[in-house]
């Protein structure tokens, strides 16, 4: 009984542990080098996600594909440590680029259809709505570095750099919360498109998540 109880909380709670660790990873990350901290820092994010994502009712051959991503993310992370020169490969670093943008999409998919789905809107809807929006900046973050490896003038300053994510995430955030610093600009057409996508997705997100918690608000209050 008590184990139970102990499953229908985790179950409430599920989005809880993924919005701490995206919101230390938001914070943490820019200034990360590339080492043991950064390490744990991915292990820990992919390991979340996947525990969330296996709480779906997918078919297993989908989950099997899922977490031979999140494998291959997490060695694709080790080797770029233990191999500081090799990191600088241009090949490795697009493909390392590519896996982790695939499965943190592939996450705010899942969670995305999740929440927007759901018969009732709990605080922990709330968390996971918000762990989406993280989840789209780091997407396209990845992106705007994956564009950046292919076309070194693609953005007015360049965003990849050794060892650090700082940039990439930076235009990220700034873009996808309209800021729109200038510091950094998109020059080549698919970094426009990009920049351009990610604007548009930040707003409509935003606005259907808000209609939905507060259509959910109106229902409760008229019931």
């Amino acid at each position: 009984m008590p184990c139970m109880k102990s499953l229908q909380e985790n179950k409430k709670q599920k989005y809880r542990q993924l919005l701490i660790v995206l919101a230390i990873t938001f914070v943490v990350s820019p200034f990360l080098q590339a080492g043991i901290g950064n390490i744990f820092l991915i292990s820990l994010l992919l390991y979340t996600i996947m525990l969330i994502i296996s709480s779906f009712p997918l078919p297993r051959k989908l989950l099997a594909i899922y977490g031979a991503i999140a494998i291959i993310a997490f060695c694709l992370e080790v080797i770029s440590t233990l191999n500081g020169g090799f990191y600088l490969n241009q090949t490795f670093s697009l493909i390392s680029q590519i896996v982790f943008a695939i499965y943190l999409a592939g996450a705010a998919y899942w969670i995305g259809r999740d929440i927007f789905t759901t018969p009732e809107v709990t605080i922990d809807i709330v968390r996971g709505g918000i762990s989406v929006y993280l989840l789209i900046g780091f997407v396209w973050a990845l992106l705007y570095g994956i564009v950046n490896t292919l076309d070194a003038n693609a953005f007015s300053q360049p965003l990849v750099r050794v060892d650090s994510y700082l940039r990439t995430i930076h235009f990220s955030f700034t873009t996808l919360t309209t800021l729109g610093y200038g510091d950094i600009v998109p020059l080549s057409e698919v970094a426009q498109v990009l920049t351009n996508l990610e604007a548009i997705i930040g707003q409509m997100y935003s606005s259907i998540f808000i209609a939905i918690l507060i259509g959910s608000y109106l229902s409760h209050r008229s019931n």
